[in-house]
């Protein structure tokens, strides 16, 4: 395990010893070398970071048995994986660390429309999840990916639908398919509103900000990162000398000659409208406009053209332009693989990405099968390297993002760390908020998350911030769960199954403890094994110090093995 992440490990206090790696097998690489300098994960342990790569939650008992006992049942359970709703949620996930949608300040001004006027913040920010709704549409109905950037459909959801003027039936609370009405070209998210109000052009960017997104989350070319040498005689406060240079200056049109024809295609979607100036539902008409189309020939006087290719004339040309570029099924590869193994996109294997590119076209663009194969793989499930060398590139544990611990607490006990605030973001209400998606009102980037804005980078080190989230979070559900299940029905418990939340019985206690462990930690053991006994040193030590409460002593034992390694990281 790299030193980075020990690091972060050491710093998460108050965790018990992590058994997480015990039963850890050492066998050959994926190559079938011999290589036994890399260690795997068993088979529950494989399963559980699959899981929750790709559903944000932990496996049931029953899979985690299915699989102990016959390994080979994996590939079936992870199908089963892929088609669930929590994977759709991932997918928005994922993208969405790429594209930088998800924002928390008042960018947006409502439209005076009557339907949105008692709107909160949060409701009006969904408008953002457009993109990533879409996509996460195409990917669970099994179309090609490629769609992602030719579709000729969007969905919208009430707010969504009222801004933009799309149909949609009212009240409903599913994000449904539509179609924008003004002609534009099918491309996909590139056709969204809202992927171009949340990227402005403004001053004389000339769109190229928003080529460059296109450029880096499509097709894994961003051209901030190019190695140039920057000619520091450009006066750059000159606009005539700005663009007389990204033409004749070496320094500047060695991207230029590739960056602005493709910027010309986005003058279109005009970031510039104010939505209070909008009298009615055609306000996707003024936002959209097809007359902005030959601004290139005033600002950049560059034609639009994909890498020096003049044929693709328009942007559902320029989606379907991309579909067909090679480097979008890698650069699918790379953010798929990156995101499930956090390991960062410049330090994946090149072999690996390869391996999953071809497969990916092979499957026909597949999402779900992408996602089976890096999940499935053996540079997913390495475990640990007994070389030091080896080891400082070796990602043995994976922390929970802030949006996969959320959903794990949903999971475990149907529980959501929310408020529902009367705080103003602007001239609105903010409204219900899960606490662990947000950053206005909660604590995502405290987490480790992003704010899409200012924070792009997901942070997978257990920091003094995210250890006091993560505490915060297991005390407000171990009181909401021991609460629950005090009052419900033996059949209708959460997460104590095995015992009453007053149990103090030793053999009582282990048995639940047992339970616990196979929910929270992915562990599957006995009552009396000695994996249990720390778990019971702290149940009797919180029921001593709490003079016999065994409500409380239950409070304070869920608290610490929420926190606990084990289930912060898999």
């Amino acid at each position: 395990m790299s030193n980075t992440r020990i690091l972060g490990v050491l710093m998460f206090v108050g965790t018990t010893a992590c058994s997480g790696h015990e039963g850890s097998q050492t066998t050959p690489d994926s190559n079938g070398s011999g290589d036994t300098s890399v260690s795997y994960l068993t088979p529950t342990e494989h399963l559980s970071r699959a899981s929750l790569a790709l559903r944000g939650i932990r496996p049931s008992i029953e899979d985690l048995k299915l699989v102990d006992a016959d390994p080979s049942q994996l590939s079936t359970v992870v199908d089963r994986y892929v088609q669930s709703a929590e994977f759709g949620e991932t997918i928005k996930d994922l993208h969405n660390e790429s594209l930088l949608l998800r924002i928390e300040f008042p960018l947006l001004t409502p439209p005076a429309l009557a339907p949105l006027a008692s709107s909160t913040f949060t409701q009006m920010n969904t408008v953002f999840e457009e993109p990533l709704e879409l996509i996460a549409n195409i990917v669970m109905n099994d179309r090609p990916y490629t769609e992602i950037v030719t579709a000729n459909y969007t969905v919208a959801n009430d707010v969504s639908s009222q801004m933009w003027g799309l149909a949609h039936t009212p009240g409903s609370k599913t994000w449904d398919k539509t179609q924008y009405a003004d002609g534009r070209g099918a491309a996909g998210i590139l056709s969204t509103s809202i992927l171009f109000q949340r990227w402005r052009s403004t001053g004389f960017n000339f769109n190229r900000g928003r080529a460059n997104l296109v450029s880096r989350s499509l097709l894994c070319h961003d051209f901030l990162k190019s190695d140039i040498a920057v000619d520091t005689s450009v006066d750059l406060s000159d606009p005539n000398a700005v663009a007389n240079a990204v033409v004749a200056n070496p320094s500047c049109a060695g991207c230029h000659q590739t960056l602005d024809p493709l910027a010309s295609y986005f003058f279109t979607p005009d970031g510039t409208h104010n939505f209070t100036s909008y009298p009615d539902t055609t306000a996707n008409r003024l936002f959209w406009d097809p007359r902005r189309a030959g601004q290139w020939k005033a600002t950049n006087k560059r034609p639009p053209m994909f890498f020096g290719d003049d044929t693709v004339v328009d942007l559902g040309g320029l989606g379907t332009a991309i579909a067909a570029d090679p480097r979008f099924a890698q650069c699918t590869a790379i953010h798929f693989a990156s995101y499930m193994s956090e390991v960062p996109a410049d330090q994946l294997s090149g072999a690996w990405i390869a391996r999953l590119q071809t497969q990916f076209v092979a499957s026909g663009y597949n999402a779900k099968q992408l996602a089976k194969a890096v999940v499935l793989s053996d540079e997913f499930r390495v475990s640990h390297a007994t070389d030091p060398t080896i080891a400082e590139g070796v990602v043995g544990y994976l922390k929970l993002r802030p949006e996969q611990l959320s959903r794990e607490l949903a999971d475990l006990a149907g529980y959501s760390w929310s408020i529902d605030s009367t705080t103003r973001a602007g001239s609105q209400v903010v409204g219900f908020v899960d606490l662990l998606r947000s950053d206005f009102i909660g604590f995502r980037v405290l987490a480790g998350g992003i704010d899409s804005y200012f924070v792009a980078t997901s942070v997978f080190t257990m920091n003094a911030t995210a250890s006091l989230v993560a505490k915060l979070a297991a005390s407000a559900a171990a009181d909401y769960i021991v609460d629950s299940d005090a009052v419900a029905a033996p059949g209708a418990r959460k997460l104590f199954t095995q015992a009453a939340v007053t149990a103090t019985d030793e053999p009582s206690v282990r048995a639940e403890l047992a339970y616990l462990h196979a929910r929270i930690y992915s562990e599957l053991v006995t009552p009396s094994e000695p994996g249990v006994d720390d778990s019971y040193a702290l149940f009797t030590g919180a029921l001593a110090a709490t003079n016999g409460d065994a409500v409380r002593a239950w409070k304070l034992t869920l608290i610490g093995m929420l926190c606990d390694l084990r289930s912060q990281y898999y």
